[in-house]
């Protein structure tokens, strides 16, 4: 009796778990973004601890720098199930702050309904995969720029 009861809270546990999502979550978590139940986003920065935390260190963000002239890359991360359906919530990663027209797009997508084709109709390109925690996962790059990163040209001109 002990042994199943052991293993009924071990199921339990493990469903908590995968539950949880793409990224552990806890109540009140600051980082999610909740537009409604099955529609929403996380939004870190790219110099979070969270971000290694949650399998996506190697997503291919780019800090603005003198080096690129301002220029960088925010990144969408998009995780599908094995029916290539949204999975959970994405993650916007930003470097500097995060871009309106973005987020709002990040709205659009319905977790365990929008699908490949529909994130492929929104973003109109094929993006970086990988897998990460056991999911599909989909890298959108976002241009950047940050002025003050510029170098100047020496010639009173940007």
């Amino acid at each position: 009796m002990k042994r199943l009861i052991l293993v009924a809270v071990y199921a339990a546990l493990a469903a908590t778990v995968s539950a949880a999502g793409f990224v552990p979550t806890g109540p009140g978590d600051p980082h999610l973004v909740q537009w409604s139940r099955n529609r929403g986003y996380y939004r870190i920065s790219a110099d979070s601890r969270e971000l290694w935390q949650w399998g996506l260190g190697r997503a291919p963000v780019e800090q603005p720098s003198m080096l690129t002239r301002g220029r960088g890359n925010d990144v969408v991360a998009i995780p599908f199930d094995a029916k290539g359906r949204v999975a959970f919530a994405p993650v916007y990663i930003y470097t500097i702050v995060p871009e309106t027209f973005e987020e709002n797009r990040l709205l659009r997508l319905v977790q365990g309904i929008s699908s490949k084709a529909d994130v492929q109709a929104l973003y109109g390109r094929i993006p970086l995969q990988r897998r990460v925690n056991g999911y599909e996962v989909w890298y959108y790059e976002i241009r950047v720029f940050n002025p003050f990163e510029e170098l100047p040209s020496g010639t009173g001109r940007h």
